[in-house]
């Protein structure tokens, strides 16, 4: 499999390196951007880049600002190593003007700046947001997705922004005869067992909420939160909301294989027997060739159908 790396300088110069030493390339459901760490071997010094575009065989996997580069001489080799975000992390540096915005479009939202290479599903409106003090545009479009369909957003390839479910298109066929390991996954550090909010006068004992995932693993984190004003229409859906998320990557199932099939998040993935939307590709490679490692999560925002059994 090709790999080929554009490494594009301040002036729009573009330098195509085929080179690569290392890679890995991480994309995850709850992240609002892709990271890139890439180490090649150039002829030459070369300029340091401002944005780096990865592609395997061709496909587009990476396309984003760089955060950190190194050029060096290393054993009379020139070597570059650099670190790149997507695109997107633009929308957790940016901040809209708090209050209250009624009748909202995302297109509304994400055209107050003029934030390049991110494009945006075209999804309906919503009745209002909140925009919090000191909050990132990516807070405001959680809560706007959360509003729309009960959803979470996720960034596909290169800088796409989705809120709706990915429906219509063909499943992806991973190869089970190159398969090096398959297994179970979970996390709960972020769980939380109980949210108490106040209400809308500061007093507390009018609002709170358990979470039964916390309790069956005996696990004790007690929030105690302000009125959120961002869920007005129905105060306890701030607790809802809050506990859905704490049970993030919950569940999961795990595929490693060698190569990459050209998957993206919330696509559906199908394995032998195994069927589940992906919800983390982490995909590292090398000289020696390329590594895939896809999650299933099996939690309120991905694969909702599936129950844990099912994934295993």
């Amino acid at each position: 499999m090709q790999i080929r790396c554009e490494c594009i300088a301040a002036d729009g110069s573009i330098t195509v390196l085929y080179d690569v030493l290392h890679f890995s390339l991480l994309r995850d459901r709850y992240l609002p951007c892709a990271s890139l760490a890439i180490r090649l071997l150039t002829a030459s010094q070369q300029p340091v880049p401002v944005a780096v575009r990865l592609c395997l065989d061709g496909l587009l996997v990476h396309e984003g600002c760089v955060r950190k580069c190194t050029c060096m001489l290393e054993k009379k080799q020139h070597i570059m190593q650099i670190s790149s975000q997507g695109y997107s992390v633009l929308l957790t540096q940016n901040q809209l003007v708090p209050g209250l915005y009624t009748q909202v479009t995302l297109a509304g939202l994400m055209e107050t700046y003029a934030l390049p290479h991110i494009t945006y599903q075209d999804v309906p409106g919503i009745r209002y947001v909140y925009v919090k003090e000191n909050a990132n545009m990516w807070d405001t479009i959680v809560a706007y997705n959360y509003k729309l369909c009960r959803g979470y957003p996720y960034i596909r390839v290169p800088n796409l922004l989705c809120m709706m479910p990915q429906t219509g298109t063909e499943a992806v066929v991973l190869p089970a005869d190159r398969l090096l390991r398959r297994g179970n996954c979970g996390e709960t550090g972020g769980i939380i067992s109980r949210i108490d909010m106040a209400n809308a006068v500061g007093e507390y004992g009018s609002y709170s909420m358990d979470n039964p995932e916390a309790a069956a693993r005996g696990i004790v984190r007690v929030r105690q939160i302000l009125f959120d004003r961002q869920y007005a229409y129905d105060p306890e859906d701030a607790l809802r909301f809050r506990i859905a998320v704490s049970n993030r990557r919950l569940n999961g199932q795990v595929l490693r294989y060698i190569g990459y099939c050209g998957e993206d998040l919330e696509d559906l993935a199908v394995c032998g027997d195994f069927s589940a939307r992906v919800s983390r590709i982490l995909i590292t490679g090398d000289s020696a060739g390329i590594v895939t490692e896809d999650t299933f999560y099996a939690d309120p925002f991905c694969n909702c159908e599936a129950s844990p059994a099912d994934l295993n």
